[in-house]
């Protein structure tokens, strides 16, 4: 499969790298190259709300809670990803773009409840639902994005992806407030870090195709 080569990096990430990833075969000029600069954009849009939405929840609802001592959770540690852009930099583009779109895919679930429960259990006013709504948007839109560059690209054209689950919607909706308020909070590390990663990839990919220093 195409996550192979991911593993196998992941797996040996001590040892000297033997990896040679090839050029990217696209015009940084072309209608794919101008996708994947609008996709850096919003991916680094979607990571500045997600920052801000984080700061408001420490604030408000997890400050003086010791959640930052407890073990942060995300359904999307099942995943074989590279755990910097050192390792990032020897796989394959059609994998960067897959693994992209995968995290992606995993917080589709999650991002149509979010706006939803933190104005109901959370009690936000507008300008932070609103927030939350626009990086729902941005993540579907990205999506959208993510599959057409892999079709453009001639890769596989992001068909189905086995992306994990997100059942954690329980908890935010929990009648305890330590376990919902912790439930948010743990939401919004795991977030912030998966879409950290997806802007990194992106901007990789963008270096691949200007074939300067990566």
């Amino acid at each position: 499969t195409l996550l192979l080569l991911l593993v196998s990096v992941v797996q040996g990430e001590n040892k000297p790298s033997s990896v040679n990833v090839k050029v990217w075969s696209i015009s940084y000029h072309s209608p794919t190259g101008n996708m994947l600069n609008w996709a850096i954009k919003s991916s680094q849009d979607m990571n500045h709300l997600i920052s801000e939405l984080s700061t408001y929840v420490n604030k408000f609802y997890a400050q003086g809670r010791g959640f930052n001592k407890r073990s942060i959770r995300c359904h999307t540690s099942s995943l074989s990803k590279p755990k910097n852009k050192e390792q990032a930099q020897n796989i394959e583009s059609e994998v960067l773009l897959t693994l992209a779109h995968t995290l992606l895919q995993a917080w589709v679930n999650a991002l149509h409840h979010l706006w939803a429960e933190m104005g109901d259990k959370l009690g936000c006013t507008p300008p932070i639902l609103t927030k939350a709504l626009e990086v729902k948007t941005l993540n579907r839109y990205l999506l959208e994005t993510m599959k057409k560059i892999a079709c453009k690209a001639k890769f596989a054209c992001g068909g189905n992806v086995n992306a994990p689950v997100w059942s954690e919607l329980e908890r935010l909706q929990s009648p305890n407030t330590d376990t919902r308020y912790f439930a948010f909070y743990n939401l919004f590390r795991c977030l912030g870090s998966d879409s950290n990663d997806v802007e990194m990839y992106l901007k990789l990919l963008k270096c691949r195709m200007l074939k300067s220093g990566c």
